[in-house]
């Protein structure tokens, strides 16, 4: 018996050491580059279930063997920086998007997945549904990722009929790709202020790549630089969706489809870092405060993540609790679309809000230029 309680507990206590290492390397990520060392970038995606484990073997510990709850406790502390990027220590706040403190204003972030005009027949149900969830939370700014809009007849014109539908008449589309001129795909940031400037700078090249976009918009007497982008994603297929259903169900190996899911996520990882150093170069030189939103397609416990935010305030870390998903698939712990402010402003309220209009949430905040009086 004796025996059995000596082997439990060595049993235990390797497993918990185990997961300590991997934790403390996943805890290394943002600090170096895929470029240099891709294989250390897998670990983001096992970050959040890395540090459950240890929050149960502390818990275990405490119970019966209260001295070795100091292995989880101290991993988690020298993790800490990446532990509290991860997960808002907040209770839960249902921010109403109607209150909003005067001079404040509400931005938007959403990937609208072109509008379900591939992922079903009659698109138009998901596109007005998706027009009326933006008016219910009347965004003054409002950044889409995947948009798509066209002039040709018997389509959808989404950039006139936003402008025009939302009060929203400013706007700067990148418009990365199109097709004869008259059906356009890529990322555009609207605003109810005027805009005085704006562009947009590739962010990789190739006929898939695509573009960060700003606009300087006017408020009051403020100039304020909105940045939007989409950053490189896994470029997964339906078969590599149904090859990872199959793997998580334990029905297949799928050692040859696995490859190719995993050379796919090397080279996002990989492109997705030197894509991260183009936009934090870029907000380093803005001559105005900036709002940054997009779909990073990459965790708060990743390089892309803490390149770009580097000294803005993430408004979730702010505002919002847990660990804030805002991706519906493969995992329910990813959240990869931000709204990250200049350290000038002050946030009030943040939310992300659930919905199968598309595969991303959607998140809104409310932000204020200056301090609280």
């Amino acid at each position: 018996m004796k025996f059995l309680r000596l082997f439990t507990k060595g049993f235990f206590l390797t497993v918990n050491i185990l997961v300590v290492v991997f934790f403390l390397l996943a805890c290394l990520v943002p600090f170096i580059s895929p470029v240099r060392f891709w294989p250390i970038s897998f670990l983001t995606l096992g970050f959040p279930f890395l540090l459950a484990i240890l929050g149960l073997f502390l818990i275990f510990w405490l119970i019966f063997h209260p001295k070795y709850a100091l292995i989880p406790l101290v991993a988690i502390l020298l993790g800490w920086k990446s532990v509290s990027s991860f997960v808002a220590i907040r209770w839960p706040q249902n921010w109403d998007t109607a209150d909003r403190p005067d001079g404040s204003f509400n931005v938007m972030s959403f990937n609208v997945a072109l509008f379900g005009l591939y992922s079903t027949k009659n698109s138009k149900p998901v596109r007005d549904s998706i027009f009326r969830l933006i008016a219910r939370y009347e965004p003054d700014v409002l950044c889409l990722q995947d948009f798509y809009t066209s002039e040709k007849k018997n389509d959808f014109n989404n950039r006139e009929d936003i402008s025009r539908e939302l009060d929203m008449p400013h706007r700067f589309f990148s418009s990365d790709f199109n097709r004869n001129g008259t059906q356009h795909w890529g990322s555009i940031i609207f605003s109810k202020f005027p805009i005085i400037g704006s562009d947009k700078v590739k962010l990789s090249s190739g006929p898939l790549g695509e573009s960060l976009i700003f606009a300087d918009i006017v408020k009051g007497n403020d100039t304020i630089r909105i940045i939007n982008m989409h950053l490189e994603s896994f470029r997964f297929n339906k078969e590599d969706y149904q090859s990872i259903n199959k793997v998580k169900a334990q029905k297949d190996t799928g050692l040859v489809a696995t490859r190719g899911i995993l050379y796919k996520m090397r080279d996002a990882y990989v492109r997705r870092s030197r894509q991260a150093v183009i936009v934090a170069d870029f907000i380093r030189t803005s001559p105005h405060p900036v709002v940054v939103c997009g779909d990073f397609n990459d965790t708060p416990a990743s390089y892309t993540y803490y390149t770009i935010r580097g000294n803005l305030q993430d408004a979730f870390l702010q505002k919002g609790s847990g660990v804030g998903r805002t991706f519906s698939g493969i995992s329910p712990t990813l959240r990869i679309d931000y709204i990250f402010a200049d350290p000038t402003f002050t946030v009030h309220g943040f939310r992300t809000i659930p919905t199968d209009l598309s595969d991303h949430y959607p998140v809104i905040t409310n932000l204020r230029f200056g301090e609280d009086e």
